[in-house]
This record gives structure tokens, sequence and C-alpha cells, in this order.
């Protein structure tokens, strides 16, 4: 396995890791209440006593100073009623629920790091690939194109009738023809024989264009 393939291997790991994360993450009822594990402990994904605003986030009412032990509402008593809302059987199982979709979402977040830098990696490799290759097949020199000067030979043509034409030769090889079509010129090559029918390479007004056009589309 090359160096490429194996980091290809385990983005293609991490793709399926993160995709598995977020559809947990995100379908767990536990969810909406980590936004107060970000406030107090979310970064050792423990849930502990809230504190009276927080009980009030969550519940929409301020907790009986009866309840209140050091200042804070105990996670117990906090989450009791939430609990039963969302359909979990305790306050115990749902602070397990929300510690666990806490460090899922930490676990989410490292994955998705790790994979930022093994993208960084494999176009890191690219690059490197790229530059054996071009080092190992140098590029090929273009093939000067050998200069032939064209010259044109006016003549009647019997081409669907009598036709004027230029015919325009490269040194010893016939290469075309300007056939005239008032007030326009058009240019044709000869190698497959010449046939006023078929649409010609070029085109032009005077017969001097003409010419400028057939070194172009002509000459080889």
């Amino acid at each position: 396995m090359t160096e490429r393939e194996a980091i290809e291997y385990e983005l293609a790991d991490l793709d399926l890791r993160i995709a598995g994360l977020k559809v947990y993450t995100e379908s767990s009822r536990a969810r909406k209440l980590i936004p107060i594990i970000k406030r107090s402990s979310y970064h050792k994904g423990e849930v502990y006593d809230l504190t009276p605003a927080q009980f009030k986030q969550l519940t929409g009412h301020s907790p009986k100073k009866a309840v209140l032990r050091k200042g804070k509402v105990p996670w117990e008593y906090a989450l009791d009623d939430i609990a039963t809302e969302l359909g979990y059987r305790s306050s115990d199982e749902l602070k397990e629920a929300i510690e666990d979709v806490a460090e899922k979402r930490l676990q989410l977040e490292e994955l998705k790091k790790e994979r930022e830098y093994r993208l960084r990696e494999l176009e890191e490799v690219k690059a490197k690939e790229a530059k054996r290759a071009k080092k190992a097949s140098p590029p090929v020199k273009e093939k000067k194109r050998r200069k032939v000067t064209l010259t044109y030979s006016k003549k009647r043509l019997a081409i669907d009738g009598k036709v004027t034409a230029y015919e325009v030769t490269a040194g010893k090889e016939k290469v075309g023809y300007i056939v005239a079509f008032p007030p326009s010129y058009g240019i044709y090559p000869s190698a497959n024989g010449l046939d006023i029918r078929r649409t010609p390479v070029g085109g032009a007004k005077s017969v001097k264009k003409a010419k400028e056009i057939a070194k172009e589309k002509l000459r080889r």
C-alpha cells in the first residue's frame, strides 16, 4: 500500500466514524441539554449541580430556596422532571445520556480535526507525486513547423460548371484552392479532392484576405 493509499484509507474510515457520531449526537434526546453542560463542565463531559439561572433556563421557573445546596440546585432534582418529559426512566439515566452525548461530541470534534490534518497530508503527498512524475517525464519539445511558402495559380476549373479558382501549392504539393464566389472567396483543402458543395474551411471578401487565411488553414 502506497503512502497515498494509506491516507485515503484512513480518510474513508474517518468519514464513516464522523457520519456515525453525527447521526448519534443529532438524534439523542439529551442533545437539547448540551448548552447547559457547555456553560458548566462540558470540557469534562459531566453533569454537576446547576446554578439557579441554569435551572430557570431549563425549566422556565426559578428553583425553590428549600432545594438549594450551597447556592446550587442538585442535578438529580433539576433533571427529575425533565427526564420524564424526554422519556427517560430517571434523572440518573438522563444524566448518563447527557454525559454520553457530550463525550461523543468531543470525539466528533477530535475526528474532524484529524480529518483536516489527513487532508493536508494527502495534498502534500499528491504534490510530491506530481513533482516526481514531472521529473521522470521531461516535457517533449514541440517540433518546429517547417516553413513552406504558398504559391497561387489562377485558373478556371470545371467544378459543377466553370468556376474561377486559385490553386494553392506548398512547394510541389497541391494543398487547396481559393474559389471565387463573387463577391466572396471560399477556401477549400485539396487533400480529398475539391468539392465546392462542402463547407469551406475559411472565407473572405477579398482575394488578398483569402490568401492570408489560406496560409493559416492550408499550410502543413
